[in-house]
């Protein structure tokens, strides 16, 4: 009963095989991961705002315009005597005009800005082409690693039935069967571990590409060659050059230097200039008009707790920059290290891959039905099957994420020698 359920379930549930339709590359997976990724526009929006905060760092203060009004009233210096009174007004209109450099200043850390939103796009298109390549090759693994299970499954089960129905002499062939059965079971269940990876990895790269959940692809076997790659402290010296996070924090580490000049400046006075009219009246109509000037006096200093602040500031992106250098480091010769090891481990298992093994089970599987191996012999071979293809997929697909790692840390160049 539980075998007959088992088989309906089966039958029941879609399999990778079955239920894919469209073909995909890794690079062309990645690709459309990145041209279709909703989260994309907020870092595509980052940069049109800077370049908005770019153009008006630019430009000049607005002008502030005062309007006086009052009551205006003459008297006899000698007698105290009102001579008239009337109303008074006055309009003017100031232009601030700043020195020292500080319109250069504030668009100089506008630029940084910039540069900083072009940054982290492009670490977010890196690390999310770096993603679906690792995806899309655990979808591959996950549906060989079922075809490889279902296929020993199907070949148990189908000698498990020539079995019971020979004329059994004996309880070793009801035997057997059940242990051809137990194995089938097994297999199964290692089918429905890899078909549950598979369909894990296909929804989140479905939610990557903006696709529906239910949207089937299929890839293509993709390259299984490793290159061998450059000493981990040149890889370290690569990575310091161009890893996006590094280029951030330095980017970060210079507008803190700006804005710190920026507070020094402050100190310089701001000087507003413009035309003035001033009207009155009482006894007699009086005009008034010209050119106002008015600054500020720095006497008291009190920017030099904004220039200690912003001092501070840049001694923590400093501080910052130093750690991330080390530690982007450390990944490197971790990373470097783990995909050697996969790498050479991979070398080694040429001669026993899993198409070798796939022969060597058919040949049991030949053998046992002519009574030429003992069952175990032909049990230790399909389950040899089974994990040496999964062995070999998990190897590869480690030392693949240690490699697209590698190459995150690189700024999403390849990693060539």
């Amino acid at each position: 009963m539980r075998i007959c359920l088992l088989a309906l379930l089966l039958a029941v549930v879609p399999t990778g095989a079955a239920a894919q339709s469209t073909g995909m590359s890794l690079d062309r997976l990645a690709q459309d991961v990145v041209a279709n990724n909703p989260e994309r526009q907020f870092y595509q929006r980052q940069i049109e705002t800077a370049g908005v905060e770019r153009t008006a760092a630019g430009r000049w203060a607005d002008p502030e315009a005062v309007v006086e009004f009052g009551q205006r009233q003459a008297s006899d210096r000698m007698t105290g005597a009102t001579l008239g009174e009337g109303t008074t007004y006055a309009v003017s209109v100031v232009q601030p005009i700043e020195f020292g450099g500080r319109i250069a200043l504030r668009r100089a850390i506008a630029e940084r800005q910039v540069e900083l939103a072009r940054t982290g796009l492009q670490q977010f298109d890196a690390t999310l082409a770096a993603r679906a390549r690792t995806l899309g090759y655990a979808l591959f693994a996950a549906d060989e690693k079922a075809a490889v299970a279902r296929t020993v499954a199907q070949r148990m089960r189908e000698l498990a039935r020539v079995i019971v129905s020979r004329d059994p002499a004996g309880p070793a062939p009801r035997l057997e069967a059940a242990s051809l059965q137990g194995g089938a079971i097994s297999a199964e269940r290692t089918a429905a571990m890899a078909d549950a990876e598979a369909n894990s990895a296909l929804y989140e790269l479905n939610q990557l590409r903006g696709a529906p959940f239910t949207a089937r692809i299929r890839i293509i076997r993709p390259d299984m060659s490793l290159p061998e790659l450059a000493s981990g402290q040149a890889l370290a010296e690569r990575a310091s050059a161009n890893n996006f996070e590094l280029k951030a924090l330095r980017t970060q580490f210079e507008q803190q230097g700006l804005r710190v000049d920026l507070a020094r400046k402050a100190r310089i006075p701001t000087v507003s200039v413009g035309p003035y009219y001033d009207r009155a009246r009482s006894d007699i109509r009086e005009t008034n008009y010209g050119a106002r000037l008015s600054t500020t006096i720095p006497l008291w200093n009190r920017q030099a707790g904004e220039v200690a602040v912003e001092q501070g500031r840049q001694a923590q992106a400093n501080a910052t920059l130093i750690e991330a250098e080390r530690r982007i480091a450390r990944d490197v010769f971790d990373q470097a290290a783990q995909y050697e090891a996969k790498r050479q481990a991979l070398a080694k298992w040429d001669g026993a891959s899993p198409q070798s093994f796939a022969s060597a089970a058919e040949d049991a599987d030949r053998n046992y039905r002519l009574g030429a191996i003992p069952l175990t012999t032909y049990m230790q071979m399909q389950q040899s099957y089974v994990d040496a293809t999964n062995a070999v997929l998990d190897t590869r697909r480690e030392a693949l994420e240690a490699l697209l790692q590698l190459r995150a840390l690189n700024g999403g160049d390849p990693l060539t020698r």
